[in-house]
C-alpha cells in the first residue's frame, strides 16, 4: 500500500487595496488606505483641520472686506465769544454821592438816556444825564460897629442839579462794557444871604436870594454789565470842572450806580 503524503500549500493572505475619494475637498489628492487604518486616520484628521481652518478664516476675511476707514478728525473751529449786543437807544436811572474839593458833600439821584453804536467789540455813543442833589455849603460871619451895632451875616449856597452831555466810547466783552466819557457839564446853584443888625436904635435884617447856572467840562469812566434780556447795571465816576463860574469850589466829583433798559433786539 502506498501512502501518499499531501502537502498543502500555505493559505495565501489576500491583501485588498482600495481607494476612497474625499467627499467634500476635491483639490486634495486621493489617499490610498492600507490594512490597519493608519492612513485613513491621518486623512480624517487632515480633513477636520482644513474644515476648521476654513470656518475660522471666513469671518476674518468678511471683516476685512467690510472694514470702514477710520474717520479723520480735524481740529474744532475756534469758539467765538458771546458778546452782548449794545446797539440802540436806552434809558435808565441812578443814585450816588457827590462832593467838592472843599469838602461839601451830599446825595444825588436822577436819570440818563443815550444811544450806542457797536462795531465788533467797540461801542461808540452819546449820553445825557441829569441829577438832583442835596449838596450845600453854609458860611456865617459876624461884625461889630463900635458904639453903634452888632451884626451877623449868613450865606447858604446850594447845588440844585448837575447835568452832563458826553461822548461815550468803550470795549465790550462777554456781558461787560468798560467805557470812558468826555463832554460838557452844567450846574444850577441857589444862594440865600441873610444879614441881621442889632443896635440901640435899629433891630432888623436884610435877606437876598439869587440863582445861577454855570457850565464847564467833564471826564468820566465806568463799567456796565448785562443782567438779563434788555436790563443792564452800571457804576460810574465823573469829574466836573466849572472854573471860576462856580460859587464855591471849581471841581465837583460824582460816584453813582444805576440801571438801564435797552430797546433794540436781539440782545445777543
Amino acid at each position: 500500500m502506498q501512502h501518499r503524503v499531501r502537502i498543502d500549500e500555505p493559505a495565501r493572505t489576500k491583501h485588498t487595496i482600495r481607494t476612497e475619494k474625499p467627499q467634500s475637498i476635491a483639490p486634495y489628492p486621493l489617499v490610498t488606505t492600507f490594512h490597519g487604518g493608519h492612513v485613513m486616520g491621518m486623512y480624517r484628521f487632515l480633513k477636520i483641520s482644513l474644515v476648521a481652518a476654513a470656518l475660522v478664516s471666513t469671518p476674518i476675511v468678511a471683516d476685512a472686506a467690510d472694514a470702514v476707514p477710520a474717520p479723520v478728525y480735524r481740529p474744532a473751529p475756534p469758539i467765538i465769544p458771546l458778546i452782548y449786543n449794545w446797539n440802540g437807544f436806552y434809558v435808565g436811572g441812578h443814585v450816588g454821592a457827590g462832593w467838592s474839593d472843599g469838602g461839601d458833600a451830599g446825595f444825588l439821584g436822577g436819570g440818563q438816556a443815550g444811544y450806542n453804536y457797536q462795531i465788533g467789540q467797540w461801542v461808540l455813543g452819546a449820553e445825557w444825564q441829569m441829577s438832583a442833589t442835596s449838596i450845600k455849603d453854609t458860611v456865617s460871619t459876624s461884625f461889630i460897629f463900635p458904639g453903634f451895632a452888632v451884626g451877623a451875616a449868613s450865606i447858604e449856597a446850594r447845588l440844585d442839579w448837575v447835568s452832563t452831555f458826553a461822548a461815550r466810547f468803550g470795549w465790550a466783552f462777554d456781558h461787560w462794557l468798560v467805557y470812558g466819557k468826555v463832554g460838557g457839564a452844567w450846574a444850577h446853584t441857589s444862594v440865600d444871604i441873610v444879614n441881621t443888625i442889632n443896635s440901640s436904635v435899629l433891630v432888623g435884617g436884610i435877606s437876598t436870594s439869587f440863582d445861577r447856572t454855570v457850565s464847564g467840562w467833564m471826564l468820566g469812566v465806568g463799567a456796565e454789565y448785562a443782567l438779563w434780556d434788555n436790563w443792564t447795571a452800571k457804576v460810574e465816576y465823573n469829574m466836573m470842572d466849572f472854573g471860576s463860574d462856580f460859587f464855591t469850589d471849581s471841581t465837583f466829583h460824582v460816584v453813582k450806580a444805576g440801571v438801564n433798559y435797552h430797546f433794540s433786539f436781539p440782545r445777543y
